[in-house]
């Protein structure tokens, strides 16, 4: 038998039914990748306006990573090769650093620096601002003696002005600058280029006696000790 096309069973509004629901259909909405990947290439470029992209495997860029925005990371970063930071960089909680850390430009710290390990200086300490250097009971100390060394136990070793003092912790000790001066409280015996002087009382405890005639004697206006040859 031949083949009759019926008019009233036509597929036409059929297929232009299917045609219209393609044109409004989104199906990138809602669409996945399977094992073939996908590509862009030819300069071309996927941009994610208002939304955001999220991966629960692993990204591997083989090229350049370019990010202008802020950048978060939560968890463990790893970073192997060298690594170039420019403009500021803050640290929060504890930074442990395995290996050379070199600083080529000024670095200030605020906070309290400890080092357990051997430093090396190979250049000048600079100490301001009314600090101290302390090691065990020697503390040097800006204000001890208009400079000096201190000892916690008392007394220290001080200089200014040419003068170099060593006190103990009492009134007593020893003051150098053209003269050397071994002092304790009010009395001391002075050593000039010209002369030795005895400022305070004489006393001749342990001073063996003798018959002959006086050959040095004390003057008590001049503070000085005269012989006669």
């Amino acid at each position: 038998m031949g083949k009759f096309d019926n008019l009233n069973d036509s597929q036409v509004p059929d297929l232009i039914r299917r045609i219209e629901r393609l044109e409004r259909a989104a199906p990138m909405n809602n669409a996945a990748v399977g094992r073939g990947g996908f590509e862009v290439y030819d300069g071309g470029m996927i941009t994610i306006s208002n939304g955001g992209l999220k991966v629960t495997g692993s990204i591997d860029v083989i090229g350049e990573l370019i990010a202008s925005g802020t950048l978060t990371f939560t968890g463990t970063l790893t970073q192997e090769g060298e690594s170039t930071f420019t403009g500021p960089t803050h640290f929060e909680g504890n930074t442990d650093v395995t290996g050379d850390f070199d600083v080529d430009g000024p670095m200030t710290t605020t906070s309290t620096l400890d080092v357990e390990g051997v430093t090396n200086l190979k250049n000048d300490v600079n100490v301001t601002g009314g600090g101290k250097i302390t090691a065990g009971n020697t503390k040097i100390s800006p204000s001890a003696s208009n400079g000096g060394v201190e000892f916690v136990s008392g007394g220290g070793v001080g200089g200014s002005g040419g003068v170099v003092a060593i006190k103990g912790s009492g009134n007593a000790g020893l003051i150098t600058d053209t003269t050397a001066s071994v002092f304790a409280g009010a009395n001391s015996v002075d050593v000039s280029p010209s002369a030795v002087t005895i400022n305070g009382p004489l006393k001749a405890t342990g001073i063996t006696s003798t018959g002959s005639a006086a050959n040095m004697f004390y003057d008590t206006v001049t503070k000085q000790i005269y012989y006669k040859p």
